[in-house]
């Protein structure tokens, strides 16, 4: 295993976006009603996105993310989840590849 991160091949072919924790607005629905949150997006890429959020979700879960949502830049894309990451009590990181 390489001792330098930095030495690990990169999967990724598109060009990833650092967005320093910005925050966002999720939504999704659960039991036939739409529940929205917090939650915050790590990194985006042009065919996904890594999000920090207090609770997982289920793989192939549907979510729709909302950037900029207090302000008239707001912009909302649409994904489905494809990987949940335990990270420390109330704390995940989520996969989303865009559709």
């Amino acid at each position: 295993m390489p001792d330098n991160i930095e030495d690990l091949d990169e999967r990724r072919t598109s060009l990833r976006i650092d967005l320093e924790a910005e925050r966002i607005i999720l939504a999704w629905h659960e039991n036939g009603e739409e529940q929205t949150d917090d939650g915050i997006c790590i990194d985006l890429a042009r065919h996904g996105m890594l999000i920090e959020y207090k609770n997982s979700f289920k793989v192939g879960e549907l979510l729709a993310i909302t950037f900029n949502p207090d302000n008239d830049k707001k912009h909302m894309v649409k994904g489905q989840v494809c990987r949940t990451t335990y990270c420390k009590p109330k704390s995940f990181h989520i996969a989303i590849q865009l559709i």
